[in-house]
């Protein structure tokens, strides 16, 4: 059975907002191969991470260990040799994250850190947006309203209308961005994306009058051969979180 590892989703958010994704994924590896929670990273050690990382460089893979050590999340220690691998719980409780979802990754998804903070960002709105459904009983956005049907009603089978725009205020990252992450979880198959146009309008710059009133900046497309908005685009996450224990108080 390959080795899995459920790592907080708040890891992968923050890699992104502060740009140390490729340091996220050389700790995750360490975490995968090092179940013990201890390593000693000498020479043969480095090489293998190396060959696995695709790290060209010796002087790439020690600014990754003095990153990781400068976050704390590798330790030294003097008398044994060893360095200590922190665990999630003890980065969860010293960052406050209390939100318990997680993401499980295993040696065959871990690389994939786009797709998977993509997965997450639209996966967690897409939980939160239901959510709100359930509790207002109905929610309208661009002239749709959505409904939470029932007690039997499933969300986790139903899409949601994930704003581009809504994603960047949220997590404070740009447009391009936010479409980026989305399509690498769309082409991993973690995301199913719905594009969704508004109905036909024979002007351009009758479409220009209207801009004040749609979702994003540049939004006006041609399909099927007529000039349409682009509407919200509607996501339905392809996995599930898994949950962490609640930190103590």
């Amino acid at each position: 059975m390959t080795p899995e590892i459920s790592v907080p989703i708040q890891l992968f958010i923050d890699a992104q907002q502060k740009g140390y994704a490729k340091k996220l994924q050389f700790f995750l590896s360490l975490k995968l191969i090092y179940k013990c929670g201890k390593a000693k990273l000498d020479d043969g050690e480095l090489l293998f991470l190396e060959l696995t990382e695709e790290i060209s460089s010796r002087k790439t893979t020690l600014k990754y260990i003095d990153f990781l050590v400068e976050k704390g999340w590798l330790q030294y220690n003097n008398r044994t040799g060893y360095y200590i691998i922190k665990s999630f719980e003890r980065i969860r409780s010293e960052n406050n994250w209390k939100l318990r979802l997680s993401y499980p990754v295993d040696f065959y998804s871990y690389r994939n850190i786009k797709a998977i903070t993509g997965a997450i960002i639209y996966g967690y709105l897409h939980k939160d947006f239901w959510r709100k459904v359930r509790r207002k009983k109905s929610v309208q956005i661009k002239g749709s309203t959505y409904h939470f049907l029932s007690p039997n009603f499933n969300y986790i089978e139903a899409p949601a209308p994930l704003s581009v725009l809504g994603i960047c205020r949220i997590f404070q990252i740009s447009p391009s961005t936010a479409s980026r992450l989305k399509e690498a979880a769309e082409k991993q198959k973690l995301l199913q994306v719905k594009k969704n146009y508004g109905a036909s309008v024979p002007s351009k710059k009758a479409m220009e009058l209207c801009l004040d009133y749609n979702d994003k900046r540049n939004n006006i497309v041609i399909y099927q051969g007529n000039y349409r908005f682009q509407l919200i685009d509607t996501i339905l996450p392809l996995f599930l979180f898994k949950k962490r224990k609640k930190l103590k108080t």
